[in-house]
Protein backbone atom coordinates (compact mmCIF):
# COMPACT_ATOMS: atom_id res chain seq x y z
CA UNK A 1 0.00 0.00 0.00
CA UNK A 2 1.16 3.51 -0.98
CA UNK A 3 1.32 6.28 1.41
CA UNK A 4 0.62 9.91 0.17
CA UNK A 5 3.17 12.65 1.49
CA UNK A 6 0.89 14.42 3.68
CA UNK A 7 2.22 18.06 4.88
CA UNK A 8 -0.20 18.27 7.80
CA UNK A 9 0.20 15.78 10.85
CA UNK A 10 -3.05 16.31 11.69
CA UNK A 11 -3.93 14.83 8.42
CA UNK A 12 -1.07 12.57 8.41
CA UNK A 13 -2.48 11.30 12.09
CA UNK A 14 -6.26 11.10 10.75
CA UNK A 15 -5.22 8.88 7.58
CA UNK A 16 -2.92 6.86 9.63
CA UNK A 17 -5.91 5.64 12.30
CA UNK A 18 -8.24 5.21 9.85
CA UNK A 19 -6.05 2.79 8.48
CA UNK A 20 -5.51 1.44 11.79
CA UNK A 21 -8.47 1.15 12.53
CA UNK A 22 -9.44 -0.84 9.55
CA UNK A 23 -7.01 -3.29 10.00
CA UNK A 24 -8.15 -3.82 13.95
CA UNK A 25 -11.58 -4.27 13.02
CA UNK A 26 -10.76 -6.34 10.22
CA UNK A 27 -8.69 -9.29 12.79
CA UNK A 28 -10.97 -8.14 15.83
CA UNK A 29 -13.76 -7.72 15.05
CA UNK A 30 -14.05 -10.00 11.90
CA UNK A 31 -11.53 -12.27 12.85
CA UNK A 32 -10.09 -12.13 9.48
CA UNK A 33 -5.89 -12.56 9.29
CA UNK A 34 -4.34 -9.30 7.85
CA UNK A 35 -2.32 -10.50 4.20
CA UNK A 36 1.69 -9.66 4.65
CA UNK A 37 0.89 -6.89 2.76
CA UNK A 38 -1.59 -5.62 5.40
CA UNK A 39 0.78 -6.33 8.32
CA UNK A 40 3.52 -4.24 6.92
CA UNK A 41 1.71 -1.40 6.17
CA UNK A 42 0.48 -1.81 9.40
CA UNK A 43 3.52 -1.98 11.27
CA UNK A 44 4.87 0.91 9.13
CA UNK A 45 1.47 3.63 9.65
CA UNK A 46 1.81 2.08 13.54
CA UNK A 47 5.74 3.38 14.08
CA UNK A 48 4.75 6.85 12.16
CA UNK A 49 0.99 7.28 13.94
CA UNK A 50 3.30 6.96 17.68
CA UNK A 51 5.96 9.03 16.64
CA UNK A 52 3.33 11.85 15.28
CA UNK A 53 1.32 11.27 18.32
CA UNK A 54 4.16 11.80 20.86
CA UNK A 55 5.11 15.39 18.93
CA UNK A 56 1.34 15.77 20.12
CA UNK A 57 2.08 15.06 23.81
CA UNK A 58 0.08 12.16 23.27
CA UNK A 59 0.71 9.16 26.04
CA UNK A 60 0.51 5.69 24.50
CA UNK A 61 -2.94 5.26 26.72
CA UNK A 62 -4.08 7.59 24.35
CA UNK A 63 -2.87 6.86 21.08
CA UNK A 64 -4.40 3.75 21.95
CA UNK A 65 -7.36 4.96 22.79
CA UNK A 66 -7.90 6.59 19.50
CA UNK A 67 -7.43 3.56 17.68
CA UNK A 68 -10.04 1.03 19.68
CA UNK A 69 -12.84 4.02 20.58
CA UNK A 70 -16.17 3.06 20.40
CA UNK A 71 -15.04 -0.54 18.72
CA UNK A 72 -16.23 -3.13 20.83
CA UNK A 73 -19.23 -0.97 22.78
CA UNK A 74 -22.89 -1.35 21.26
CA UNK A 75 -24.28 1.27 19.71
CA UNK A 76 -26.41 3.58 22.10
CA UNK A 77 -30.33 3.11 20.72
CA UNK A 78 -33.20 5.00 22.12
CA UNK A 79 -35.87 2.87 21.95
CA UNK A 80 -37.96 4.09 19.34
CA UNK A 81 -39.73 1.67 16.56
CA UNK A 82 -36.53 2.34 14.07
CA UNK A 83 -33.76 1.49 16.31
CA UNK A 84 -35.91 -1.63 18.13
CA UNK A 85 -36.15 -2.69 14.38
CA UNK A 86 -32.60 -2.46 13.80
CA UNK A 87 -32.13 -4.48 17.04
CA UNK A 88 -34.36 -7.50 15.29
CA UNK A 89 -32.48 -7.44 12.17
CA UNK A 90 -28.74 -8.26 14.14
CA UNK A 91 -30.78 -10.98 16.29
CA UNK A 92 -32.09 -12.31 13.17
CA UNK A 93 -28.73 -12.07 11.26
Amino acid sequence: MTHTELNDPRDAVAEHLKALKGYAKKNLLHGEELSEAEQADKSTRLIEFVAIGSSFRLTEKEMVQLIFRDMLREPKQCGCPSCRARINETKSA
